[in-house]
């Protein structure tokens, strides 16, 4: 009895410890969800400047991004035709359409993508102005790569799970 008496009395240390990993587990949990969008950033831009597009295959889902840039691409032609009074944007529309695709193969390679916002041409983007990239977040699932001059065009990220994906080239104007 008097063993029994003496575990009662002894309080156990372990309630207390178990508090503090859970805690640290959170907060090291809440940090990298934090973090993880720039360790992303900087995948990227390693990526693109080794020019190796199988890396960049773990950051950009390859196929949403071209889908989303051939439709935003069309819908800035078909804006740009219907302001033309003349009838000639139209029958312009009829000759560009198909070079849709080509124009989408051509920007989303890490040279063309290393040249959104810097006014580059995509087949001429240095791979080293990856380095003028910066990252501003538009909530806590969605985040936007863009060169430090031009924060309104760039790579729009979202979140999957822990990890983050290109999904989408913003890009305002189009390229010449």
């Amino acid at each position: 009895m008097n063993t029994e008496s003496q575990e009662k009395s002894t309080p156990t240390p372990r309630k207390p410890l178990l508090f503090l990993a859970v805690l640290a587990g959170l907060l090291l949990l809440l940090a990298y969800a934090w973090f993880s969008p720039y360790l992303t950033l900087r995948g990227i831009q390693q990526s693109i400047q080794r020019n190796d597009p199988s890396a960049l295959e773990r950051y950009i889902d390859f196929p949403r991004v071209r889908e989303s840039l051939k439709a935003d691409l069309n819908r800035m032609l078909v804006e740009q035709a219907s302001q033309d009074q003349t009838g000639f944007g139209a029958l312009g529309l009829l000759f560009v359409a198909p070079l849709i695709d080509q124009l989408v193969n051509v920007l989303v390679t890490p040279e063309g993508l290393a040249s959104i916002g810097t006014g580059q041409e995509p087949q001429k983007g240095d791979l080293e102005a990856v380095r003028d990239w910066r990252l501003k977040r538009e909530g806590f699932s969605r985040a936007l790569l863009h060169h430090k001059d031009n924060p309104s065009e760039g790579l729009l990220m979202e979140r999957r799970g822990l990890n983050w994906k290109v999904v989408r080239l913003q890009v305002n104007t189009l390229p010449k």
